[in-house]
């Protein structure tokens, strides 16, 4: 399993890396280069408002189908017609809770057009994730990466040419963006689908509730993990949105530093991904899980840790390249987010296996507290500093619950603390804490600096056995298939 495991995040981290920093540094970026930070700050406050009550649309269906499907492929034909029937109405459901909390909480009419599409999108997005979990819970891992990196391939393509185009950059509008993202979802659903071809599945609007009810509640400790987690990652856009009176303005700000988070949480992401269906099936057969977690944490500890301390360093020079008019307040809230990555990586990890392993009641009771904790500092935080102070929230909200899903992990899944496989993690963090306080003044630009950082920090990890570089020739070299 550590073997089909390396073969196929090295392949999807692949991928991936090639298509989402294009999107995200010569798209998205550019989309608010040209909109305006207050025109797209207000954009992401809609979008986390679309995302947190996205449990609605999803009801953990997703996490619940890709963990039966991976301990029994049987079920696909017979599950996936009522799962999809469910969501038809529940996508109905979800469009309208977000219409009416939207007004709850001071939108505008003027608004909601907006907001609907944006969270129409999340439906097809939603969709997307399901036709996914299918994918990768039959076993069809490399069919599941190409799916994950393909709607923001068709973005590059569309919004490359109205973003570049002299005469079509000038007409630019928010509503183009958004439309530019529907034609990608519905395009991304119509090729995946194809990949689940051959085993005769349908597609009803209607269903039986007493034959989906056990579905639905087994599902429910799922839905809660999603809504949990999506609130406590999401709330702080949309609190800087609606807390301050320059709230658009402070969103946009936020999301300058935040961009560079979710570009590199998109890399850990793609662990979560590929690692639930694999230990869902290790646990099943009651295999042994060490090896593989121990394999993610190594590899997610040398990513995190020499990203956070190459971005970190040269924050200022980096916010100031990206964008046209970028405050120093973009600066400081990434010098504080990007450490968040550390955290978020280890979350990964650890809090997919509590999911693998049904351990979702406990994982909830850490999550609901989380919220609160995430809520109030962002309710005292954010008057005080804006963006900055949900940054800080942030850090700390993610420091705590990555630590308590690691005690969780090791004190109720079969793990055991092993000094061998700890020692060189921990040598790692501290030699890459020392990196982050050397001082360097050379003549060098920082573009090189931070070029150097990365490849010793790279090299630091391979030299304490972070990076499986034997590992990963040796699958070069079998003809293994996924």
């Amino acid at each position: 399993m550590r073997r089909e495991f390396l073969l196929n995040i090295f392949f999807l981290v692949g991928i991936n890396l090639l298509i989402k920093p294009l999107y995200i540094f010569g798209i998205d970026l550019k989309v608010q280069n040209t909109l305006g930070t207050q025109t797209y700050g207000l954009f992401a406050a809609l979008f986390s408002l679309s995302y947190i009550l996205q449990i609605i649309n999803d009801a953990g269906l997703q996490q619940f189908n890709n963990q039966t499907i991976s301990q029994d492929r049987s079920l696909l034909r017979d599950q996936y017609p009522r799962l999809l029937g469910l969501k038809f109405w529940l996508a109905l459901i979800y469009l309208i809770a977000c219409a009416v909390f939207a007004t709850s909480i001071g939108y505008g009419l003027e608004v909601l057009p907006l907001l609907l599409h944006i969270a129409f999108n999340q439906v097809l997005l939603s969709w997307i994730l399901f036709l996914r979990s299918n994918i990768s819970g039959v076993g069809y891992y490399r069919k599941d990466s190409l799916v994950s990196v393909l709607d923001k391939f068709l973005m590059l393509a569309i919004c490359g040419v109205m973003l570049y185009h002299p005469v079509l950059a000038k007409q630019f509008t928010l509503s183009w963006f958004i439309w530019a993202q529907t034609a990608s979802f519905v395009i991304t659903i119509a090729i995946a689908r194809t990949f689940l071809r051959g085993h005769d599945l349908r597609f009803t609007r209607s269903f039986s509730w007493s034959a989906l009810r056990p579905l639905v509640i087994r599902s429910l400790p799922f839905a809660l993990a999603v809504l949990l987690m999506s609130a406590y990652t999401r709330m702080d856009t949309l609190m800087l949105e609606r807390l301050l009176p320059d709230g658009e303005h402070q969103a946009g700000i936020y999301y300058m530093a935040y961009r560079l988070l979710d570009a590199a949480n998109n890399v850990a992401l793609l662990f979560a991904g590929l690692l639930l269906p694999m230990l869902a099936q290790q646990l099943s057969r009651k295999e042994n899980i060490q090896p593989l977690i121990v394999l993610g944490s190594k590899l997610l500890v040398a990513g995190s840790m020499v990203t956070a301390v190459a971005v970190s360093r040269y924050a200022q020079p980096i916010i100031h390249t990206l964008y046209h008019h970028a405050p120093e307040e973009a600066v400081s809230a990434l010098r504080y987010l990007i450490w968040s990555f550390v955290p978020v990586s280890m979350m990964y990890v650890f809090g997919t296996l509590l999911t693998a392993g049904a351990r979702l009641g406990l994982m909830n009771k850490v999550l609901l507290i989380t919220v609160l904790l995430n809520f109030v500092l962002l309710w005292i935080m954010i008057p005080l500093a804006g963006a900055v102070g949900a940054a800080k929230a942030t850090l700390i909200t993610q420091s705590f619950v990555a630590s308590c899903m690691i005690i969780l992990s090791f004190l109720v899944m079969p793990l055991r603390v092993n000094g061998r496989e700890l020692t060189p993690i921990l040598v790692y963090v501290l030699l890459m804490t020392v990196l982050f306080f050397i001082p360097y003044t050379g003549p060098a630009s920082w573009i090189i600096q931070f070029v150097v950082i990365l490849l010793s920090g790279f090299g630091i990890a391979a030299v304490l056995g972070l990076l499986p570089a034997r590992n990963f020739l040796h699958l070069l070299r079998s003809r293994t298939r996924a």
